[in-house]
């Protein structure tokens, strides 16, 4: 989920601006496949070794200008903030041709912002919040749609802002979200993480949404279990990506199994609490390797 590391040699190209760096990331984005391959994990996805955060692909727009460097929440990583401050008439290809659609087998997912998260955390001159919020999901909509017809099964919307916020409009977050789901012809995920959103599990499974994700080192699984997903599927953020430590794998198998049979969601996942960046690229590659090894033993329990 979300965007993976790069190893040394391609820091250091990216910091020198390499005249091989685009095929230093083609590389890297190759093997990092090969691996999520390699594992056998349900759904494969661009490592987006290439996005310097998350948003940043946006920053493409006409009408859009950069700003100051921005810490990432609580972490030692920054983005770069956007101003939005005109019409938002280029969009509906940005993220598709920041993949390597190409690469990817057909059970492909894609991690982008939610619309939510993204107006929390970047600025406009031309829309007030709301306004802002429901445009960006507008754009949004429209790069999804063209992520679908190229074959996306999931979308998985991270949602950091939703879980670190103590206060959050969830009417604003559903009609947010409602434009991006409407007759979709895909599944959509909202991932939680960077705060513990044990009081607001009721109000997320209110939202027009397939299913949640949740980071177990914010949301304790013992919250979690307190709620049916009856309707719902459930992505559970096992693998955490704040450590190098590598997770139990029958330990981790048990931990799944006790929460899909106290939540019973149609579906279950088991996926990274965030993005692997933070870790280096060898343990980034076993861990992924390891939540291969553990959905498969909860497929087979």
């Amino acid at each position: 989920m979300g965007i993976y590391p790069r190893s040394e040699k391609l820091i250091e190209a990216t910091r020198k601006i390499a005249k091989n760096l685009p095929s230093l990331y083609l590389k890297e984005k190759k093997e990092y496949i090969a691996i999520q391959k390699k594992a056998r994990l349900g759904f494969v996805c661009d490592p987006l070794l290439d996005w310097d955060d998350i948003f940043r692909p946006f920053s493409k727009l006409k009408s859009v200008k950069l700003e100051a460097l921005n810490r990432i929440y609580e972490t030692n990583t920054f983005y770069r903030r956007l101003s939005f401050d005109g019409p938002l008439n280029d969009t509906g290809n940005i993220i598709k041709s920041s993949l390597v659609v190409s690469l990817l087998p057909k059970n492909r997912t894609v991690c982008i912002p939610d619309p939510y998260t993204f107006a929390d955390v970047h600025l406009s001159k031309k829309y007030k919040k709301d306004e802002f919020t429901k445009t960006i999901a507008k754009m949004l909509r429209k790069e999804i749609n063209n992520l679908v017809k190229s074959g996306f099964q999931l979308i998985q919307l991270v949602a950091p802002s939703i879980a670190f916020n103590p206060k959050v409009d969830f009417g604003l977050v559903n009609d947010a979200l409602e434009i991006i789901t409407r007759g979709l012809k895909a599944k959509t995920i909202l991932h939680l993480y960077f705060g513990d959103v044990s009081d607001k599990i009721e109000s997320l499974l209110e939202l027009p949404i397939s299913g949640l994700g949740f980071d177990i080192t914010s949301t304790p699984i013992s919250s979690i279990k307190k709620h049916s997903f009856a309707g719902k599927e459930l992505a559970v953020g096992l693998i955490n990506s704040y450590n190098t430590k590598l997770e139990d794998k029958q330990e981790s198998i048990s931990k799944l199994n006790n929460v899909i049979s106290n939540t019973k969601p149609d579906e279950a996942y088991v996926t990274t609490n965030f993005d692997l960046q933070y870790l280096p690229k060898d343990f980034a590659a076993r861990k992924i390797l390891r939540l291969g090894e553990i959905a498969r033993g909860v497929k087979s329990a």
